[in-house]
């Protein structure tokens, strides 16, 4: 991913957080699908195969962001110390990160 790429898949995701529609880590996305809310699912490029494993198994999700910023990356936007996957549900944002072209669609057994 081109490097303002990267800076904007990350300011949105910073927006999410500010307005309280984003969720951080996998507990918090899990809560979000059990919810009925579909979220955009970003996992960090360098999670292990474990656990990127599981995080692309969640169902019903609108997509995911697959090896586009790594784990530090997004724990440091997110101000936090440790941060492997989050998600975001709310139309507008999703919207927004799909304009950048980097969402990969959820298998169609969905």
């Amino acid at each position: 991913m081109a490097e303002a790429e990267g800076d904007k898949l990350l300011g949105l995701l910073g927006l999410a957080r500010r307005a309280d529609k984003l969720a951080l880590g996998a507990s918090a996305v899990e809560r979000m699908i059990h919810r009925g809310m579909r979220p955009l699912v970003i996992i960090a490029r360098d999670v292990g195969d474990q656990q990127r494993r599981r995080y692309l198994k969640w169902s019903p999700v609108r997509g995911f962001v697959i090896d586009k910023i790594d784990r530090q990356q997004l724990a440091a936007a997110m101000n936090r110390r440790e941060l492997a996957v989050v998600g975001v549900a709310e139309s507008g944002f999703v919207n927004g990160i799909r304009k950048l072209g980097v969402v990969t669609e959820p298998a169609a057994s969905e």
